[in-house]
């Protein structure tokens, strides 16, 4: 395994903390944590799931829907060949996205 450049530190700061007592009393003190079975990207997409966020494709998604419909109101041949490309462009950034979850 790679040691990151801030290890050292950090593992300091850690020892620091339980040195001062500030990991005691900490909610579920002494519980098995939970979620130790869940893959990396299932983790993540859990946590920024719990902070509010959304995937980067939903969020696209929501972008595609808007240029959707402007693409219905556009009438210049031109602004609308544009529109296209900038949908098609749309469609495969949320494909990438998709796929990496």
């Amino acid at each position: 395994m790679v040691k990151h450049p801030l290890d050292h530190l950090i593992e300091q700061r850690i020892q620091e903390a339980l040195d001062n007592g500030d990991l005691s009393n900490l909610p579920n003190a002494g519980q098995p944590l939970s979620d130790l079975d869940l893959s990396e990207d299932d983790l993540l997409a859990r946590v920024v799931r719990e902070q509010g966020g959304k995937p980067a494709y939903v969020l696209l998604n929501g972008k595609l829907q808007a240029l959707l419909k402007r693409l219905d109101q556009v009438k210049d041949p031109l602004r609308h060949k544009a529109l296209e490309q900038q949908i098609a462009d749309m469609r495969t950034q949320m494909a990438i996205e998709k796929e990496r979850g």
